[in-house]
């Protein structure tokens, strides 16, 4: 199966159509975008119907069926577009692949996950497509660039407008945009139509900015993981001025560390300052079913912390619960702030680790 970034879609499909095409990811525009450009292509090549369906317990299949059955003189090439749920059962795995044994030329099956892992390569109907397609069907990323990736896909979309970013611009756009794309898109498309030559400075981008990032407590975890304090404290007051739910993030919180407290062994300590253990963690992300893409997380902040920072942290989180408790409109949001110092492992004034645990 050939691997792609979404970027990539459009050169491939000059190239001709493969017999499917898997789209993993979560970012809206890019599943869009990817959606949109299958479907215009394969309209080209006189495939004139999309179907979309949901893949659940209560979907049609016989319906499914039958349309890959129908093959007649007036019968319509069609787009088959399919939305998957994270976990496909064996009842839906043994459905999907009943579908596929169906396939025929005049179908283009294309299959919309969240998420896509070796464990899903594994199922008997991946299998089944690599066979019908003869490995060429293609599988395109649509996960939201990572910070480190996006200025480089601000480039290329830049260049396709014809637009000219300096590398002040560049940076502006990628801190006001990140993980918004939708937004980053039309941004650009407002630059080239304010300033038509094309040739973009910190000033003129400036001008054309609103800060719209938007972010999510995932994000916000990760970068504690990380111990990129900036960004942690950045994403914080930005998913507060969002009015996300402080429990929300408590929960989300409590899960990360719980996660860690099994990884850790925590149970078994008997010196709280002794760092945290490092062997064998490949064997206890998979007993505990860590994505790979988070795995890199949970090793950077185990690396830097010992147990008692470990039960520190969860007695902050206490603390949050408790004042939540006693009146759920509590301001918490300092209490989190010295929470995220701590989890990213900034050094916290005993003064505001005062006012915390006291509040």
């Amino acid at each position: 199966m050939k691997r792609i970034q979404a970027v990539q879609l459009d050169p491939l499909l000059q190239q001709g159509l493969a017999p499917g095409y898997l789209l993993a990811g979560q970012d809206p525009l890019l599943l869009d975008e990817s959606r949109q450009a299958l479907i215009q292509y394969a309209g080209q090549q006189q495939f004139d119907e999309v179907l979309q369906r949901a893949v659940d317990n209560a979907a049609d299949w016989d319906d499914l069926y039958q349309r890959c059955h129908s093959r007649g003189l007036f019968y319509q090439k069609s787009v088959l577009l399919l939305t998957l749920p994270d976990t496909l059962n064996q009842s839906l795995q043994k459905k999907l692949s009943a579908l596929i044994g169906l396939l025929h030329a005049d179908i283009l099956l294309v299959l919309q996950f969240s998420r896509f892992n070796l464990q899903t390569e594994k199922q008997g109907w991946f299998s089944a497509l690599e066979q019908y397609s003869a490995n060429r069907s293609v599988l395109v990323n649509c996960q939201t660039p990572t910070p480190e990736q996006l200025p480089q896909w601000i480039q290329q979309r830049a260049k396709a407008l014809q637009l000219t970013l300096d590398s002040e611009a560049l940076q502006l756009l990628a801190y006001s945009y990140e993980s918004n794309l939708l937004a980053l898109k039309q941004l650009l498309n407002l630059l080239k139509l304010v300033y038509p030559e094309g040739k973009i400075n910190y000033l003129k981008a400036k001008a054309c900015v609103e800060q719209s990032s938007v972010f999510t407590p995932y994000q916000w975890l990760d970068a504690m993981l990380e111990g990129k304090t900036k960004r942690a404290v950045r994403i914080l007051y930005s998913l507060k001025n969002e009015d996300v739910q402080p429990l929300i993030l408590l929960r989300s919180a409590q899960k990360e560390l719980n996660t860690i407290l099994q990884l850790a062994g925590a149970e078994r300590v008997v010196n709280t300052a002794a760092p945290l253990p490092l062997h064998n963690l490949r064997q206890h992300f998979d007993r505990l079913r860590v994505w790979q893409n988070r795995r890199p997380f949970f090793t950077k902040a185990m690396q830097r912390m010992r147990y008692a920072d470990l039960f520190r942290l969860l007695q902050k989180l206490a603390q949050i619960e408790r004042q939540l408790k006693r009146d759920f409109d509590a301001d918490v949001w300092p209490m989190f702030e010295d929470f995220t110092l701590l989890f990213s492992h900034h050094a916290i004034s005993s003064d505001r680790i005062g006012k915390s645990e006291n509040g």
